[in-house]
């Protein structure tokens, strides 16, 4: 074990401009920043030594910017779910402070590298018999699809909701066809296109290791949409505030659900957790229909945003900010045989 109280190098990516897709986009790639200042001030009130090192647009800044430190001393709270004009950059970034020998918060380069690659996470999940909507991966429009309408089309690589808008939900061969093309060409990545799945959008923000946790369910409450093909969260939704479905679909904390509903969704997000090997926490993103919940996203970096699903989960638990990030940082220092602050936040 190592027994001294480590430096911690919050390593986050700071993006200035957009490489691909639309300029609003910059939106979600910026939040990391501000999201990166607030772990750094609750890490400051853990008494915890912390140095910030953002990832600006390539990532052979952060190795100059690691080789500075030693990996005997540092342990690094990896933020960085992005890295300029690189597709894979999370994974990139993970594997380059790996490779220099530093242990982090969060899973391992290798499994960020698969969930981040939404075709092969649900190639995995259908292996391991969890449910997930049928999908295929289109790099061109398609002559016909063995897909049921209305089936929903996004980019194959992005996350934050990059590349969703109200015409990603489409009901026929020919939207379907523009919403790839439009994909494809401003995001330069294949298109996954999947069932809609109808119902309930559950959040399940998950933590630990060996003994996995769930916090308070989040629900997305789209009682003020008419349309069920509207109950989405798109781009917009999540990041324009004056956006119609920002200001009238309001997350609920804890999701009011029978308890047969709920044992159903943790024991599927508690199994999803595991069988990719996400480490220290997570979140699992589901659709809940007739019983049956559908994982649509894994999120094995969160958003650790205070307005954003995982902190909101941890408040409904009794968990402060502060005492989240202590929680996290505990699990990831323990796992890896760090020595842990006698004091915890929660």
């Amino acid at each position: 074990m190592n027994e001294e109280q480590p430096l911690i190098a919050l390593v986050y990516n700071l993006e200035n401009e957009t490489v691909r897709g639309k300029d609003q986009d910059r939106l979600a790639l910026q939040s990391t920043a501000g999201t990166a200042e607030r772990i750094y001030q609750a890490l400051r009130a853990l008494k915890y030594d912390t140095i910030k090192i953002p990832v600006e647009n390539s990532a052979g800044a952060l190795k100059v910017g690691l080789r500075a430190f030693s990996p005997r001393e540092t342990f690094v709270f990896n933020l960085c779910d992005g890295c300029g004009d690189d597709l894979q950059g999370e994974s990139h970034v993970t594997e380059i402070i790996e490779s220099m020998g530093f242990s982090h918060t969060g899973s391992f380069s290798e499994t960020i590298a698969l969930c981040t690659d939404k075709a092969r996470i649900k190639r995995r999940l259908i292996e391991a018999g969890l449910p997930t909507p049928a999908f295929g991966i289109f790099r061109h429009p398609a002559m016909c699809s063995h897909l049921n309408y209305p089936v929903i089309v996004k980019p194959m690589l992005e996350d934050g909701s990059i590349g969703i808008s109200m015409d990603s939900v489409t009901t026929n061969l020919t939207a379907m066809n523009e919403q790839i093309a439009y994909i494809t060409r401003k995001y330069a990545q294949p298109a996954l296109v999947e069932e809609f799945i109808p119902g309930r959008e559950l959040a399940v923000s998950l933590w630990g290791n060996q003994n996995v946790e769930a916090l308070p369910i989040v629900e997305e409450d789209y009682s003020h949409i008419l349309d069920p093909l509207e109950h989405l969260l798109t781009y917009e939704s999540k990041w324009v505030a004056d956006d119609y479905l920002y200001q009238n679909v309001k997350p609920t904390c804890p999701a009011v659900m029978n308890e047969t509903d709920r044992r159903t969704v943790i024991e599927t997000a508690v199994k999803t957790y595991l069988k990719v090997g996400l480490c220290d926490f997570g979140r699992i993103d589901m659709r809940l229909y007739q019983g049956i919940p559908y994982i649509i996203d894994i999120n094995e970096i969160p958003d650790l945003d205070p307005d954003s699903g995982y902190p909101r989960s941890a408040r409904a638990a009794g968990i402060s900010y502060t005492g989240m990030v202590a929680h996290i940082l505990d699990l990831a220092l323990r796992r890896q045989g760090w020595r842990v602050m006698d004091e915890c936040a929660l």
